[in-house]
């Protein structure tokens, strides 16, 4: 992981994140592989941007949008005391 999507991980409050972009980026974390180059880039940055909306700080601008899904998903969790 690099450091700067670690440091954000560690700060990052998702208490704002909706159930819907939370299904929606599980959704979209499990089926990737099944998606066109062209869908997936589009569905990942179109998530990104829902998730940025609703957390807070921001994510690294550097950041792919799977790590960013993957990493609000399992702070989320963590947050929640879910597994």
């Amino acid at each position: 992981m690099p450091p700067s999507l670690l440091a954000w991980a560690r700060a990052v409050d998702v208490s704002r994140l909706s159930d819907r972009t939370v299904r929606q980026a599980e959704r979209y974390l499990r089926g990737y592989r099944h998606m066109t180059l062209n869908d997936r880039q589009q569905e990942g940055f179109r998530l990104r941007d829902a998730v940025e909306a609703q957390v807070s700080p921001p994510p690294p601008a550097d950041a792919h949008p799977m790590d960013v899904l993957a990493t609000v998903l399992a702070v989320r969790r963590k947050q929640l005391g879910i597994g």
